[in-house]
């Protein structure tokens, strides 16, 4: 379990050991937190196939890995509408998911949400990149990663700086289908807005 746990970590980047980023206290009414603390119970329960789970539990202990895991980063942000990069929960038992997530949702009920990701943005964040792993001059909307030099390993740095930036899962294969500015930046977009897309509460298993 331990090498899931350090696929999670390299997929993301992450390689601050031991790094801590414990949300703080939040004022939200205590119904809020109770509906996050369900529902994560729930994709636990649902993901893992177990259910004597508690606070302390631990993903990859308890049979995760780090397609799972990904699965429920996904499932978080479709159900709260936040945006949860996969390294912000990779290192946190249950107790501690559900207290960074009820932060991260009392934040943007209040107002206090990180400004939205706008398309002109991940554009600007994108060709960024490419200038940075190509060592090319700033791109057009045309410009073809390949074209400037990119091969698989450039895309799999790219694919991780996008997954870290946007919390969202962007695979190599769609990388090497949008090939263009253009057209990374619409992918990118659409995966967002995916994403932050409202989903049914998952069913409660019966004890």
């Amino acid at each position: 379990m331990t090498r899931d746990r350090s696929a999670v970590i390299a997929l993301t980047g992450t390689d601050r050991a031991g790094a801590s980023t414990a949300p703080a206290e939040s004022d939200a009414p205590a119904d809020h937190a109770q509906d996050v603390r369900e529902f994560m119970f729930g994709a636990w329960s649902d993901l893992l196939g177990c259910h004597n789970l508690t606070e302390h539990a631990d993903f990859f202990t308890r049979g995760g890995d780090s397609l799972l895991f990904t699965r429920l980063v996904r499932r978080v942000g479709k159900e709260f509408g936040v945006v949860i990069p996969l390294h912000d929960m990779s290192r946190r038992n249950l107790g501690d998911q559900i207290d960074l997530v009820h932060t991260l949702r009392t934040r943007g009920i209040s107002g206090r949400a990180r400004p939205a990701v706008t398309t002109s943005g991940i554009r600007t964040f994108l060709a960024e990149q490419w200038r940075d792993v190509l060592d090319c001059p700033t791109p057009s909307d045309g410009s073809d990663f390949f074209a400037l030099g990119g091969d698989s390993l450039l895309v799999t740095r790219l694919v991780r700086r996008v997954g870290k930036e946007f919390g969202v899962e962007v695979s190599v294969r769609d990388i090497l289908t949008a090939t263009t500015l253009a057209d990374q930046t619409r992918l990118v977009s659409g995966l967002l807005t995916e994403a932050l897309r409202p989903a049914p509460l998952l069913r409660r298993r019966a004890a």
